[in-house]
């Protein structure tokens, strides 16, 4: 940090006092001076920080508003906590309180209205009762179906990045946790930045994976609760989460879906297999097609399987992302006279034991990332997310 950014943040102390956050003014300082970015300004507070801890504000806890117990819904609950405090917004209310649940500081008293249909019920003839069958089967066959597809628009000016994270295997011995620390706070930081997960959060080896099981130092319940605090990392730049065959080893055994459960609460588009996403960036639309795992995977070509998806699958995507597989792979290929892309984005978990007993060697952790225009169809990949975050950087500072 230099004396230019010192000077600035003593100058703009008062703007430190009202912010609601460090990134709140970040926000605030990059909106004056320009000549740093959002992710700039916050290094440089941090580094203030650390260097000159006597003058950093105090703030009060704003947590202690929270009260211990609450009957009604957490987003009514955000919202009224957000008229108390206008400078937090009701989102950042939502993961204050998201954060009191895990700590025990408050509980909930929730009731459930629900309506019991019968099909078995004495009052109905058989052909009453086939019909009620084919009406319920309909509105559950529409319902999956639609469950799969959905549209995102951006309400930021300027070219967007997205990143496509996935298999983090949080818990095991071998996954660089603070690899994947750092990019979560980097997207964070990130203006226009944005994240899509593609599953296998934990590695969740449950009591049919006997063997695994006892050889994982941290049980799924605890895995489960940093899962939780490695989403939250992210902010609110979390786009889309796919869960993968890990994740839903729980619900496979005990009918309880600990991810989507957690998406749920924090408003996230989740689907526990696919999910067919159409990006809305300024005047263009781009078509993103996501799976932890598909059939027709081959470890001598791990792109084809995303090429294969886009042949027999039932989206027209620009770009066709599958996890599972640890071995990052990102290769264009041509469609209908366009040119669309295949990413596998890799794992954090850089070491497999059965993976070398197969021959596969360490790999490094990746986080494979895209910068899409907001003007015309223009699709830059990177392999490398601080290459993505640069050039994405530099593409908006020419806006």
């Amino acid at each position: 940090m230099g004396q230019r950014e010192e000077t600035v943040i003593r100058d703009k102390m008062s703007w430190w006092v009202e912010a609601s956050s460090d990134y709140d003014f970040a926000q605030r300082l990059a909106e004056t001076e320009d000549w740093r970015s959002v992710h700039g300004w916050r290094y440089h507070i941090k580094s203030f920080k650390e260097k000159f801890p006597d003058e950093v504000p105090k703030r009060a806890d704003a947590n202690e508003l929270i009260p211990l117990h609450w009957d009604g819904s957490w987003k009514e609950l955000a919202r009224r906590l957000n008229k108390q405090r206008p400078d937090i917004t009701v989102g950042a209310w939502e993961k204050r309180i998201e954060n009191a649940k895990y700590r025990g500081a408050i509980t909930q008293k929730s009731f459930t209205h629900f309506e019991t249909v019968h099909l078995d019920s004495p009052e109905k003839d058989i052909e009453q009762l086939w019909k009620q069958v084919e009406d319920t089967t309909r509105e559950s066959l529409l319902a999956h179906q639609d469950s799969r597809w959905a549209e995102v628009s951006f309400n930021k000016g300027g070219y967007i990045g997205v990143a496509f994270a996935s298999d983090q295997h949080i818990g095991n011995s071998y996954t660089d946790h603070e690899q994947m620390r750092r990019d979560a706070e980097l997207i964070a930081a990130t203006d226009n930045l944005f994240v899509i997960h593609g599953g296998d959060f934990v590695d969740n080896f449950m009591v049919d994976k006997a063997k695994p099981a006892m050889r994982q130092r941290i049980p799924p319940s605890v895995q489960w609760k940093l899962a939780y605090h490695y989403l939250n990392l992210f902010d609110e730049k979390i786009v889309a989460v796919v869960a993968g065959n890990h994740d839903l080893w729980t619900s496979g055994l005990t009918d309880f879906d600990p991810l989507g459960q957690i998406l749920k609460e924090k408003g996230i588009l989740y689907h526990s297999n696919e999910l067919n996403i159409k990006l809305l960036i300024g005047s263009q639309a781009y078509y993103v097609s996501v799976r932890h795992q598909r059939r027709g995977n081959s470890a001598l070509h791990p792109a084809r399987v995303v090429k294969k998806m886009w042949e027999d699958g039932e989206s027209d995507f620009d770009i066709g992302v599958i996890g599972h597989n640890h071995v990052p792979v990102i290769e264009p290929f041509t469609r209908h006279g366009r040119e669309r892309w295949a990413i596998r984005p890799g794992s954090y978990k850089i070491i497999d034991g059965y993976g070398e007993t197969l021959g596969f060697t360490r790999d490094r952790p990746t986080c494979p990332m895209v910068i899409l225009s907001p003007t015309e169809r223009s699709i830059q990949v990177f392999t490398e997310l601080r290459d993505g975050v640069a050039a994405l950087e530099a593409l908006n500072d020419k806006c």
